[in-house]
């Protein structure tokens, strides 16, 4: 495998070094050597999971026509069920999963034009959990572009509509999931959450939607732009089918390495679904809950939430006898989304890419071949303005400000402390100082409620902006790991038509592997009053 000296200078000046006359020859050979190093790993056979076609064959995969599809949220139908599941935990069940999870033999959409023709030939560990307890797969539901974006406006299929309200927004980037659920079409449904994508469309939808500790659940298979913020979780319409969810989908599986210290192995899942029928309307009894204050600060605010939220709040003091429910203040969360978009738009632009590295876990090469980076001028044509201003500015980041993503990752893990800190969990002198410790964490999931969808065409800004107030009390706690309920709580007027009224939700947050606290006071809640009505 030869390599030329023109072939040095390239290279050579893309990463800014000028090799002395007198070393040109030598490099030149080592590049060869290197190159043959490269030649010989590509043409071994990959090694990837093989799953069992036999036992869980793929049936009547097909695209929708429109008249099947009239949110526009199916992205795949197939009929996928085990013959012999090992458990009954979701017999008869049926479950879409967000299209950039992979189940072998379904075309992936990924929500875009810019690649196509990407079938996976592996399931998810998720979607091999779901099967063997006995779920059946029904279709893959339609995620924003490249999964980015918290309006469903992006995708390649087109716009995904709100079931409550057509033309308003299912929220995103796990759109088609939201929509499925919440209009029956499915019984449950699994999303995936880098920013809010998992608790945003759920809180415009009217759903729980769960975002759980990092690493409890498994992201193998699943298509990533930035692993440092990858998470999965269920979305449903009760809170018991979240938490008989999340127990099937959890536990390491030796395979994803952000499963790391605390992350129990599946026979080590706590019994979420049994915590809740043992707890009941006791469930939020005795809890101390702070009502986080900067939550309810941000300029984009909409006062008919508010006032849903705070109304929420008085149900847990005034229903179901929680001990104490008074305002905390984490004065670092006014600074959190510009910590988390930093890191995130950095981190997603190597992703993108296709240079993310440290990893080890099983990679999705063929999905990458498929993307055939660097892109072109027409792959990139096709993607979302959501898209372009992350390369844009995750090259900006990594060309002007290259200490940025480092600062940023350090103020996440302070973020986290400052939450851990009001939470009770030991840090120290910090503990010690603080006077006052909480059980959970409440404020509203999106600071605004489902709009209208800004029109397919409509400018780059327009689009960015139509996503304001939906990840200000998100986005933190995908930075920070921590466990994020969103909940329903009723219903305010849009916006844009005091007439059309769309769903309102309250966020829950707990500590690392405390999701069992979160789920039994959103459950005690949700035994408390009838959110439709509320």
């Amino acid at each position: 495998m030869s390599v030329t000296k023109e072939d040095l200078r390239r290279i050579s000046t893309a990463v800014g070094y000028q090799v002395p006359e007198k070393d040109v020859d030598d490099f030149t050979t080592l590049l060869a050597r290197a190159k043959q190093t490269f030649e010989t790993v590509s043409a071994m056979e990959d090694y990837q999971p093989t799953p069992d076609f036999i036992l869980a064959p793929r049936l009547n995969v097909h695209f929708p026509d429109e008249a099947a599809n009239p949110l526009n949220a199916w992205a795949w139908r197939c009929e996928c069920a085990h013959a012999s599941p090992s458990s009954t935990t979701l017999e008869g069940k049926t479950v879409c999963l967000k299209d950039n999870i992979a189940l072998a033999q379904v075309p992936c959409l990924l929500g875009t034009e810019s690649f196509t023709g990407w079938t996976p030939t592996v399931d998810a560990t998720i979607a091999t959990r779901v099967l063997e307890a006995g779920g059946h797969i029904v279709g893959k539901a339609v995620c924003e572009n490249l999964s980015r974006g918290a309006v469903s406006v992006t995708a390649a299929t087109g716009p995904v509509h709100n079931p409550y309200a057509r033309g308003y927004s299912a929220g995103g980037s796990s759109s088609g999931t939201a929509a499925l659920v919440a209009a029956g079409e499915v019984d449950l449904g699994i999303g995936c959450d880098q920013g809010g994508s998992v608790r945003i469309p759920a809180a415009m939808c009217g759903l729980y939607g769960l975002k759980p500790t990092f690493g409890l659940v498994p992201y193998t298979g699943i298509a990533s732009n930035d692993a440092s913020v990858d998470f999965v979780g269920p979305m449903t319409r009760t809170c018991f089918e979240c938490a008989t969810l999340l127990e099937v989908l959890a536990g390491a599986d030796g395979l994803d390495d952000r499963q790391g210290a605390g992350c129990p192995f599946p026979g080590q899942v706590p019994r979420y679904a049994d915590g809740l029928k043992a707890s009941s309307a006791d469930g939020a009894k005795g809890l101390r809950i702070g009502i986080l204050k900067e939550g309810l600060e941000g300029a984009a605010m909409n006062d008919a939430v508010k006032a849903k939220f705070l109304a929420a709040v008085q149900v847990f003091t005034e229903k179901i006898s929680a001990a104490v429910v008074e305002e905390v203040s984490v004065p670092l969360h006014t600074s959190s989304r510009a910590i988390y978009s930093v890191m995130s738009k950095m981190g997603n632009h190597m992703g993108m890419l296709g240079r993310a590295t440290g990893r080890r876990q099983v990679m999705l090469t063929d999905l990458a071949e498929r993307k055939a980076m660097p892109y072109t001028q027409d792959a990139l044509s096709k993607m979302s303005a959501f898209s372009h201003e992350g390369l844009l500015a995750g090259e900006l980041g990594w060309s002007e400000y290259p200490l940025a993503y480092g600062k940023a990752v350090n103020l996440a893990r302070q973020l986290r402390d400052s939450y851990d800190a009001v939470l009770g969990v030991r840090l120290g002198r910090q503990q010690q100082q603080q006077q006052q410790q909480y059980d959970l964490l409440i404020l509203p999931t999106t600071l605004r409620a489902s709009f209208p969808l800004p029109a397919v065409d409509s400018s780059p800004v327009a689009h960015m902006d139509a996503g304001r107030g939906m990840t200000e009390n998100t986005a933190c706690f995908n930075g920070t790991g921590h466990p994020a309920l969103a909940m329903p709580i009723g219903f305010v007027p849009s916006e844009a038509d005091p007439n059309i009224m769309v769903p309102c939700s309250l966020q829950i947050v707990g500590k690392f592997w405390d999701e069992m606290t979160i789920l039994k006071a959103a459950y005690a809640w949700e035994q408390a009053v009838n959110w439709r009505t509320f």
